[in-house]
């Protein structure tokens, strides 16, 4: 690929582009930038752009996501390759990140690159989930969290985009517990229903009811 080709990626993809003129809400902007990054990056069949061999789109955006997860971005670009959803959501979660840095509201950039970081962190151990049996979750109860997991780094990003004021606030608190807990000896079905039970304040049942309903939205 032609380096100038390259550079000038780098610079549509970069935070200056989300400085939009006019008086854009904070989630149209994101948007439009997330728009213009998942032009970049994906072709229109959903996928990464000449991702074979050491092609410059693939180590670009290994590098987007270093700021995410510093020392896994390798492992967590390879997991988002094997699911169109996850790969497109991962590209969301570099442009808010990158986006997050030109936010004068610090508070709000601060909640938009925690649900960012958590959420990669959470594709760069997709290929975990559900792969140990729970000691105390039962089996339906594993099922829907996992279920749940599998939503959150599919569509997550669409309520880091889309999404503002509490419901957001109370998304990102899941998602900043939960990768709290890692390498805690648990798993992530485990995981999940406390980071549910803690931010939200509620019983296990409640918690699993809670995640029921984030598996079962749709787009």
């Amino acid at each position: 690929m032609k380096k100038a080709f390259i550079i000038g990626m780098a610079i549509s993809f970069s935070a200056t582009a989300f400085a939009a003129p006019g008086k854009m809400t904070t989630p149209e902007r994101l948007a439009k930038f997330d728009k213009t990054s998942q032009e970049y990056f994906l072709d229109s069949n959903g996928n990464l752009k000449n991702a074979s061999g050491k092609n410059a789109e693939k180590r670009y955006l290994e590098q987007a996501v270093r700021d995410l997860a510093p020392g896994k971005e390798s492992k967590v670009v390879e997991n988002a390759l094997t699911d169109k959803e996850v790969l497109k959501n991962l590209v969301s979660i570099t442009s808010v990140k990158k986006a997050a840095d030109k936010i004068e509201d610090r508070a709000e950039a601060k909640e938009l690159t925690d649900g960012a970081e958590g959420l990669a962190s959470m594709i760069g151990d997709m290929h975990l989930a559900g792969k140990v049996p729970s000691r105390e979750n039962t089996k339906e109860q594993t099922e829907v969290a996992v279920a749940a997991y599998n939503k959150m780094i599919r569509l997550g990003t669409q309520i880091l985009t889309s999404f503002k004021g509490a419901e957001r606030t109370s998304y990102v608190k899941v998602v900043t517990a939960f990768n709290a807990r890692k390498g805690n000896g648990k798993t992530a079905d485990e995981n999940l229903i406390d980071a549910v039970m803690e931010t939200q304040k509620v019983s296990k049942e409640k918690a699993i009811e809670i995640l029921k309903k984030l598996k079962d939205c749709v787009a």
